[in-house]
C-alpha cells in the first residue's frame, strides 16, 4: 500500500527507521511511504500503518499531492499555532496545587479513552519511574531551537520560523530549547515519549541548556542516571491524540523525586482516581 502522511507518520520500531523520523517536524516534513502494513489500532481507535522490511519512504517528494498537503498546513499554520507542542513549553499558568487526582498509568489511559473526543485536556498526578531519557546518546536531539517570538520549534535548516517569518525582512530570532522525550513507567505500564520541554525541563535536570551543551558524555551519563529508576511525582497533562505515536499527548509539567512516605500512602489507595 502506498500512503502520503503528514500529521500522522506511520510507525517505526528498526533502529534505521527510527533515525529517519527523528529528523520529520511536525508541520514541517511530508513523508511518501510504500508498502506500510495498515492495521486497525484499538486503542487509538483508528487505522496506523507500520514499517516493514519492504517499505520505502521518501521525505517531502516532489509530487503534487505532497505540495498540496505542505501548502494547505503552512496556509494553516497561523490559526494552529497554539497546539499541544507550544502549550508544553510555554510553563504552564495553572497552579499545580489544584492538581489533586492521582493516576497509575493503566488509570490514566482509560481516563483518556473515557474522554475521547473531549478538547480539553486532563491533568493529573503519577507517581512513577522514568524508564527512558536519552539524553546522552548523539543520535537522540534533546536541544532545539525555537522561535524567540511564538514559541514554536524552527525548521533546522533555513533556522527560521516559517509561522512568523512571512518573508525574509520580517526574521525572528531563535533560541535553544530542551525538548526531551521520556518513558514513564509504573507497576501498571508505561506511558511512553512524554514530552518534557523548555523551563520544565530545566527544573527537572538541575541545569540551563547551555550548562547541557557545555557537559561531557560522561556527565550527561551521570545525570542521567540520577533519574532512572528513581521514583518521581510527575505532574501531567494529557489528552487522546491519534496524531501521537502511543496514542495519548503527554506534557510534563513538574517533576521531582518523590517523597518516599507520600509515594507509599498514594500509591496504597488513598488518594486514587
Amino acid at each position: 500500500l502506498t500512503c502520503c502522511f503528514f500529521l500522522s507518520p506511520p510507525l517505526a520500531w528498526d533502529n534505521e527507521s527510527i533515525l529517519l523520523a527523528q529528523s520529520w517536524m511536525p508541520r514541517e516534513t511530508v513523508i511518501f511511504a510504500s508498502d506500510v502494513r495498515i492495521n486497525f489500532d484499538k486503542f487509538r481507535n483508528c487505522m496506523t500503518a507500520t514499517i516493514i522490511s519492504k517499505t520505502i519512504i521518501t521525505t517531502n517528494p516532489d509530487t503534487p499531492e505532497a505540495n498540496i498537503l505542505l501548502n494547505f498546513i503552512r496556509e494553516n499554520k497561523e490559526t494552529n499555532v497554539l497546539d499541544d507542542e507550544i502549550d508544553s513549553y510555554f510553563k504552564e499558568s495553572i497552579n499545580l496545587s489544584t492538581i489533586v487526582d492521582v493516576y497509575t498509568v493503566e488509570q490514566l489511559k482509560g481516563k483518556a479513552l473515557k474522554n475521547e473526543g473531549k478538547a480539553d485536556p486532563s491533568y493529573g498526578i503519577l507517581y512513577a519511574y522514568i524508564s527512558t531519557l536519552n539524553i546522552d546518546d548523539e543520535t537522540t536531539k534533546v536541544v532545539r531551537n525555537r522561535c524567540s517570538s511564538c514559541g514554536y520549534v524552527v525548521n533546522e535548516a533555513s533556522n527560521m520560523c516559517t509561522t512568523c517569518n512571512k518573508n525574509s525582512l520580517d526574521f525572528k530570532s531563535v533560541f535553544l530549547s530542551f525538548h526531551v522525550l521520556i518513558d514513564l513507567t509504573d507497576h501498571t505500564g508505561t506511558l511512553h515519549s512524554c514530552s518534557l520541554t523548555g523551563s520544565v525541563a530545566e527544573e527537572t535536570l538541575g541545569c540551563t541548556v547551555n550548562e547541557f551543551l557545555a557537559m561531557t558524555d560522561e556527565q550527561k551519563t551521570a545525570l542521567k542516571w540520577q533519574f532512572l529508576l528513581e521514583r518521581s511525582k510527575i505532574y501531567l497533562k494529557f489528552v487522546l491524540s491519534h496524531r501521537a505515536r502511543s496514542g495519548l499527548k503527554i506534557s510534563v509539567l513538574s517533576c521531582k523525586l518523590a517523597d518516599p512516605t507520600e509515594a507509599s500512602r498514594n500509591l496504597s489507595g488513598q488518594k486514587h482516581v
